[in-house]
């Protein structure tokens, strides 16, 4: 889905009080995504974690800023902002947007959105439906990154703060009210479950040819599926960097034979154009008769020889076996998509409803120490005049409250109720005197 084009109609205000006067908050997103930029421009505006806490302080000062936090991900990289009124947050997401452009303008659509939009969009990036995959669940992990790498930066306040905590609990709630996150369809997710209901993983012995994305993911998942990843094979840096996480040596191919017998699962993902693993190669690498070697052929084109198929006492699972169960979970997972966007809806008036009432909360707390000073001030004066007996005197105090708190209790819900409302709170603030200092 992508974000309109910014819009002031859209434009959502939450207010503080300084000096006794009302300052709005408006928050905006504005970034780049693959929906609109191509893998290039996305890698090359790409912010690591230093980087990020390197950029938002100086964004935050520079650019007038409540706040800032950056998302930066192999699929996008956008901003989350809290600016002191809408002005500034126009200014601020030029700026943004300037800095995200790759070469002339124009040349990039970046997107951008303010108030709910922009609320809405943060909650659906976190709960994983802007993703390339929907559902997938390494984004939720990579928001919360983002709004610890603002904590770290001191680049967050207390609307962003907020909003932040609020995307993952909507997240989760996503996840787990529409069964988003049940259903695989990452390939090394959807191979490793096929594998678990062929047999038995706890204990098994895994052999990883290639150690990419795909083939890395299996074996990790694979170990936590209660198997031991026993070998990978050696096919340069990436090899060793996994073999060292997993704890495993690493294996030349040509060495596969001292494995015969000792493996129960190949999994293999290389990049190569033929394959690396011919029929004769399983059935050597099989061992001993009767013990039973699944292969996972995770490459395109494939890794195994189709021929291994028909070895005895091999199973070889490739992607055509595994498509149908990406297809069904893809279908799952899109009828599962109203009700997420519902979930996120109410989300959205939700938190922007709580941001309100704290916003509310700088001019109810001076209305409230006005008038209890006031009420303190005039009960003084009547009981050094009057001299009433502790009794009375108490009777009188007890009184006096309950006038002030039945007299605020319409002001101070129509200032909850309206912080939204730039024009209606800023008449209410003046005709209750709170837009210029109180007398001494």
């Amino acid at each position: 889905m992508a974000l309109p084009i910014l819009d002031r109609r859209d434009l959502a205000c939450r207010f503080r009080m300084r000096a006794g006067r009302v300052v709005p908050v408006t928050l905006a997103a504005v970034g780049v995504s693959y929906r609109l930029a191509p893998v290039a421009v996305l890698e090359r505006l790409h912010l690591d974690g230093t980087t990020v806490r390197a950029t938002l302080g100086p964004l935050v000062r520079h650019a007038g800023l409540g706040g800032a936090v950056c998302l930066s991900t192999c699929n996008r990289t956008e901003f989350y902002l809290s600016a002191r009124g809408d002005q500034q947050a126009a200014l601020a997401v030029e700026r943004v947007r300037q800095y995200l452009v790759a070469g002339p303008a124009g040349t990039v659509a970046v997107h951008t959105a303010t108030g709910d939009a922009a609320l809405a969009h943060l909650f659906r990036v976190a709960s994983g439906l802007e993703s390339m995959v929907v559902g997938e669940a390494q984004i939720l992990a990579q928001v919360k990154r983002a709004h610890r790498l603002a904590q770290e930066a001191g680049s967050l306040d207390a609307p962003l703060d907020l909003t932040m905590r609020r995307a993952v609990t909507t997240a989760k709630q996503v996840r787990t009210a529409t069964g988003l996150g049940r259903r695989s369809v990452g390939v090394a997710q959807v191979a490793v479950d096929e594998a678990r209901r062929r047999r038995p993983l706890d204990g098994a012995a895994v052999l990883v040819i290639g150690a990419g994305q795909v083939g890395g993911g299996a074996a990790r998942l694979l170990r936590g599926a209660g198997a031991t990843v026993v070998a990978v094979a050696e096919r340069g840096p990436r090899a060793r960097t996994l073999a060292a996480a997993l704890g495993a040596p690493v294996v030349a191919q040509d060495r596969f034979d001292q494995l015969a017998g000792a493996v129960d699962v190949v999994v293999c993902a290389t990049t190569q154009t033929r394959p690396v693993l011919a029929a004769g190669a399983v059935a050597r690498l099989q061992g001993r008769a009767g013990r039973p070697l699944l292969l996972l052929d995770l490459a395109l084109p494939r890794d195994v020889d189709p021929d291994a198929r028909s070895l005895a006492g091999v199973e070889l699972i490739d992607l055509d076996d595994l498509a149908a169960a990406i297809r069904a979970n893809l279908a799952a997972r899109a009828q599962a998509m109203p009700e997420a966007d519902a979930l996120v809806a109410a989300a959205v008036a939700a938190t922007r409803a709580q941001l309100a009432a704290r916003a509310a909360a700088p001019a109810i707390r001076k209305l409230v120490e006005r008038a209890e000073r006031t009420r303190r001030w005039e009960l003084d004066r009547a009981l050094r005049r009057l001299r009433p007996t502790p009794e009375a005197a108490n009777e009188l105090d007890r009184l006096t409250a309950a006038l002030a708190r039945k007299l605020l209790d319409a002001p101070v819900r129509y200032l909850r109720h309206h912080a939204d409302d730039p024009v209606g709170t800023a008449h209410a603030l003046e005709a209750l005197g709170l837009d210029r200092r109180d007398p001494a």
